[in-house]
């Protein structure tokens, strides 16, 4: 009929949500079923049946096996927050755990020093192994209890929120690297000199005059305002070397401090950068040279870091072209380095629950920096119980497993780390749907990832990395309006 409107009978494409959804679920069931029915013998053989470890192991790793091939599947991404943190664990529990396993492990665990004076036996070594599979088995069920629900539609309503990469954010970017760095030199200079604390790599010991924190916390501006910089980089197609300078600016800078995981957290969040914004990328054989060029690099940089922060200095850098000193070097890398199982193993040799839930009070920060009632750290007690503190409070990276163990128990454990995983699992689908930056999200990982590898004290640090970044982008809008409306006629 003339003037009828014909309607469109196309079909639009259904939502992201709605695809993962008709896919995860014929395919979510059953690793989800065998990493509970592994998590079930782990418990077992936990608690007192020492003879199921035997099948706890094998089942534990091809349950985990089957739920990475099966997100990576589903999600056609293989750098998303689960492999990874399989992967790393698999660098920092699994290697170190078959190593002492398949070797002699009273003489090998004798090799380090610090493992005599904590004197764990076989049997908290292997414990620490099943603390650690048990971790990672919540994590993977976690991730995989929300794989068949169409969670995805909470950012449908935000997905206009996203942040916008405008020129104004730029210039806010610009002056949140210039302020991080102004107040990381007053930190620097407030506690020692800047030329002795850069040639000497001695920070790390020195001892943090009362006051100066306000400092370090404003710091951590250079972390988030570098991340977002390269963001904006990458946004109008700049060179990848160029883009990730701000970040590179800001790993220089921290390396003085001592700490090598501070250092890398922007290096690491710019690279996932590159990655969000090469969305079609493959894991083709460059892909694979250029990741094993990473891990190249980033075993050099611990190796770097090591001899500088340990009192060598810069002139201990040059220990980098001594193939006695690597070599050296590389046969503890495994166990006290790379490795992490000595923290669980630490933890496996205490009462499950003897702190009663304090280390979780940084989940109130900052409350707990403002009234001075933050709760007892893991690692710290750790140290305290197995080595002594001695003139100087350290402690190991206790992980979020650990954590979990020491606060609340076996139990604790497998509870923490599915809430983590649920938490993660949003954030990541926050991503997807872009209701949530690249800089933002590389942030967020790359601090979820530090708080299960090194302990749940680093949210905090999370919390305000995170706040920063977003007052540098709603900054930046209000700069972006005011320029808009100046130029309107």
């Amino acid at each position: 009929m003339i003037g009828r409107r014909h309607e469109d009978t196309r079909t639009k494409p259904p939502p992201l949500g709605d695809i993962v959804m008709r896919q995860f679920s014929a395919m979510w069931f059953f690793p989800l079923w065998l990493a509970s029915l592994a998590c079930g013998v782990g418990l077992l053989s936990f608690a007192g049946l020492p003879w199921l470890s035997t099948i706890f192991f094998p089942l534990g790793y091809i349950a985990v096996l089957c739920a990475l091939l099966t997100t990576i599947h589903v999600w056609h991404d293989w750098l998303n927050p689960l492999s990874l943190i399989i992967f790393v664990g698999f660098v920092r529990f699994t290697i170190p755990g078959i190593w002492i396993w398949f070797t002699e492990a009273d003489m090998r665990i004798s090799d380090v020093p610090i493992f005599r004076i904590m004197g764990l036996g076989s049997e908290q070594w292997m414990h620490g192994h099943m603390l650690a599979l048990l971790g990672l088995l919540g994590v993977t069920i976690g991730w995989l209890m929300l794989g068949h629900t169409d969670e995805s539609r909470v950012f449908q309503m935000y997905k206009r929120s996203r942040p916008y990469l405008s020129g104004g954010v730029a210039y806010s970017a610009v002056v949140g690297v210039f302020l991080g760095l102004v107040s990381l030199v007053i930190f620097v200079k407030s506690n020692v000199s800047i030329t002795e604390a850069v040639d000497s790599g001695v920070f790390r010991a020195t001892q943090v005059q009362q006051g100066t924190g306000k400092y370090f916390y404003l710091s951590f501006m250079l972390i988030s305002s570098s991340v977002i910089l390269t963001d904006y980089f990458f946004s109008r197609k700049h060179a990848w070397w160029l883009s990730l300078a701000p970040v590179t600016v800001a790993m220089v800078a921290f390396f003085v401090l001592g700490g090598r995981m501070r250092s890398l957290t922007s290096m690491t969040a710019g690279l996932l950068v590159l990655r969000a914004w090469r969305s079609n990328a493959k894991l083709s054989p460059a892909a694979i040279l250029g990741l094993v060029s990473i891990i190249v690099l980033l075993s050099m940089f611990f190796f770097v870091g090591g001899v500088y922060r340990g009192g060598a200095g810069l002139a201990g850098v040059s220990q980098i072209l001594s193939l006695a000193a690597i070599l050296e070097y590389s046969q503890q890398a495994v166990l006290i380095e790379y490795g992490q199982l000595q923290a669980l193993a630490g933890a496996a040799a205490m009462d499950p629950g003897v702190l009663r839930g304090s280390t979780f009070l940084e989940l109130l920060w900052p409350l707990t920096k403002l009234f001075d009632f933050g709760g007892k750290s893991a690692g710290v007690f750790i140290v305290q119980e197995l080595v002594g503190l001695g003139d100087r409070k350290w402690g190991f990276h206790a992980t979020l497993i650990g954590d979990a163990y020491l606060n609340f128990g076996l139990i604790g454990v497998i509870v923490v780390t599915i809430i983590f995983a649920m938490i993660l699992k949003i954030i990541y689908m926050g991503f997807r749907e872009r209701a949530i930056g690249n800089a933002l999200y590389a942030l967020a990982l790359v601090y979820s990832l530090r708080m299960f590898f090194e302990s749940i004290e680093k949210y905090g640090e999370a919390l305000a990395i995170l706040a920063f970044a977003y007052v540098i982008f709603y900054i930046g809008e209000i700069f972006s309006r005011m320029a808009r409306g100046k130029a309107s006629p």
